[in-house]
């Protein structure tokens, strides 16, 4: 066994047992993502109408093995070591495919913003009644959007919530991208823009601190008027449904079908269901509201308790609160504390589910096609991981893992595309935000996880 007092040197060479030579870590593939709608592909039968999108598979990280332990030990009565290992390079290597298919035309930015595209994004005929946002202010609310995801990881609740988030965001993201009707409900005709306009704005005014969430006295939003706790409670109750809908072997409309627990998609929807009820901790509902300042928001966050998860029954409950004629569902509801839907959100349940059982149909006759492939890969130097140490029934344990990334860039060999759809495809590609910190998420998680497994063994082997 390892003494507590080990030094650095013992640290490095007992964790460098652990690696073989030549060691690679496999990344799992990646679902597609959308990057260049209604245009003109180069598809196998022909050129035809589509929108292209891009997969990454046989992913995988070599070099790991080269480290050094670099950076301050401390040392406490409990025998605690804390270090820091330095890869010298990492590279990360794989494959990539363009894909084409013919799909409604999508305006909205999946992969990053959640707003509709400018006009210089999509080609005529693909207007939604809604203005776009310039592309200036776009990229600020960004960056402000940014801002607050790094201030919520300051605290443990708000590492919480993120790590929810970034556990479930493949599967969102894919419901937005496959649903044309999830987008259509999103927009809700340019009242979610507004929000968000507002928000941005609410979340920069220091001086005299603004409500991120306005009484509807106060503001409404879009062209429908609608409240911002209204619009924010159906967009949740929409994402709620739309996710679990997206799982091909679930039926809402059979009156004995129950969400499978087991599904990505219905912990997806489970997920979006508990942060509602966090939410909820703030004294606002779709009819009530609290007004609430960003420093307010932020404190809420850091004093709520942590809420009940909701369940599959509760599930499954608030879908037959839709599909169910009666009030039978309801008052089941009510006696277990769960949501009860009013009548327009009943409405909503129904009309969410008939659009997405038609897609679902109409989805099946269309047939996903490869426009190109070729390799991708990075490299890069200045990747760490921060390992701490400490002693558990008189052996060394690995206590925590933290890794950190420097900027890089993914090479991909397009030298095989052309055409029109080749300069699309290359410019969302580089816009497109989601796609690269997807992957970015995915080799500090199999770092982590990886450096976690060896360090784990050196109370055993050291």
């Amino acid at each position: 066994m390892m003494p507590p007092s080990a030094d650095f040197d013992s640290i490095e060479t007992s964790l460098r047992r652990q690696f073989a030579p030549g060691e690679t870590i496999h990344l799992a593939g990646t679902p597609d993502f959308p990057l260049a709608f209604n245009v003109d592909l180069p598809l196998p039968a022909g050129p035809a109408n589509g929108n292209a999108g891009i997969r990454f598979e046989g992913m995988q990280i070599s070099g790991v093995e080269n480290f050094h332990v670099d950076g301050s030990r401390s040392g406490s009565s409990s025998g605690s070591t804390s270090v820091c290992i330095a890869w010298d390079k990492l590279s990360v290597s794989g494959a990539y495919v363009v894909t084409g298919k013919a799909s409604p035309r999508i305006t909205m930015d999946t992969g990053g913003s959640m707003l509709d595209y400018g006009d210089e994004d999509i080609l005529p005929g693909g207007a939604t009644g809604v203005t776009p946002i310039d592309d200036g202010t776009k990229a600020a609310m960004l960056d402000r959007a940014r801002a607050q995801r790094t201030r919520l990881m300051d605290d443990p609740n708000g590492q919480a919530l993120m790590s929810r988030y970034n556990e479930h965001n493949e599967v969102y993201n894919t419901v937005f991208v496959t649903s044309p009707a999830a987008r259509t409900a999103w927009a809700a005709e340019g009242a979610t823009k507004d929000m968000a306009l507002h928000t941005h704005d609410a979340l920069g005014t220091s001086a005299a601190p603004t409500p991120v969430n306005p009484p509807p006295d106060v503001a409404t939003f879009g062209p429908q008027k609608k409240s911002y706790n209204g619009n924010a409670f159906d967009q949740q109750l929409q994402v709620i449904v739309n996710t679990v809908a997206a799982d091909p072997g679930f039926n809402p409309f059979d009156p004995s079908a129950v969400p499978d627990p087991d599904s990505k998609f219905t912990k997806a929807s489970l997920a979006a269901m508990t942060f509602g009820a966090a939410v909820g901790q703030t004294g606002n509902t779709k009819d009530t509201v609290t007004p609430l300042t960003g420093d307010q928001v932020y404190a809420s966050v850091n004093t709520a308790e942590k809420p009940a998860e909701a369940t599959v029954n509760e599930l499954a409950n608030l879908l037959q609160q839709g599909t169910q004629p009666g009030g039978a569902a309801a008052a089941i509801a009510q006696a277990n504390n769960w949501r009860v839907l009013d009548e327009d959100d009943r409405r909503q349940v129904r009309r969410h589910l008939f659009a997405h059982m038609k897609e679902r149909a109409e989805r099946e006759t269309v047939k996903i096609e490869t426009v190109w492939t070729g390799a991708c890969d990075a490299e890069f130097s200045g990747a760490s991981a921060e390992v701490g140490f400490g002693v558990e029934d008189g052996r060394l344990s690995c206590t925590s893992v933290t890794v950190t990334l420097p900027a890089f860039e993914f090479e991909l060999d397009d030298s095989a595309w052309d055409g029109p759809a080749a300069a699309i495809v290359r410019e969302r590609l580089a816009e497109v935000g989601f796609i690269r910190s997807l992957l970015r998420e995915r080799i500090e998680t199999a770092l982590r996880d990886r450096i976690q497994a060896a360090a784990r063994m050196l109370g055993g082997n050291a």
